[in-house]
């Protein structure tokens, strides 16, 4: 079967098609996983600053409870993340394109922008489609768990919560004196002052 020129020609620019589609692809795809590490890091690390940390320092969740913590975020923050990153590498993929002259090189070879961006299309509808899962299902249902962990460990030790040497407000007369506490958290040596001065209001 003999080959006419215009269907070589045709070949060959199916070809290059494919051969741009699939460059753009991998390009995509390797800057929306970085910058979505990087937002979901970001966003991970002041959730973790806020309230993990602070049950850690106060010795009411342990190391693993953290971590459990941590990975319940996870899909939350994704919800966030992903629509972000997607966003920032379609910026940072496009603008290298044209920062090296390989946008005006397609557009010179006669491809089209529309063409041209079309796996980025069907990549982005992938990653709306997935956004509409995490916010609708997973998020709040990840949030409500790291919610009652959280919840579960500071009721589950409130002594914790009591530091050796310190005096805590307790009603408007009265404070509680920690003075020793185990390092298991029990066996608290606690004194209790009342104040005898009431508290006047002053009008003008």
């Amino acid at each position: 079967m003999r080959v006419t020129r215009g269907q070589a020609d045709a070949a060959r620019a199916t070809f290059r098609m494919r051969t741009l589609h699939l460059y753009l692809t991998r390009q995509m795809l390797a800057t929306l996983g970085m910058t979505v590490f990087v937002f979901t890091l970001v966003l991970l690390l002041g959730n973790v600053i806020k309230g993990i940390l602070r049950l850690v320092i106060n010795r009411q969740a342990t190391i693993g409870l953290a971590f459990h913590a941590i990975a319940l975020l996870v899909p939350y923050v994704l919800a966030f993340s992903l629509p972000i990153g997607m966003l920032t590498a379609a910026l940072l993929v496009f603008g290298r394109f044209s920062a090296e002259q390989e946008l005006t090189a397609a557009r010179a070879s006669g491809i089209s922008l529309i063409s041209l961006i079309t796996p980025v299309l069907l990549l982005s509808v992938v990653v709306s489609g997935l956004c509409a899962w995490l916010n609708f299902d997973i998020a709040p249902a990840s949030r409500m768990a790291y919610k009652t962990l959280l919840y579960q460990a500071g009721i589950n030790q409130p002594g914790s919560l009591l530091q050796a040497g310190e005096s805590v407000p307790f009603g408007d007369n009265s404070s509680i004196y920690v003075g020793k506490i185990q390092p298991d958290g029990t066996n608290l040596e606690i004194s209790v002052f009342t104040s005898t001065i009431k508290r006047e209001s002053w009008k003008k």
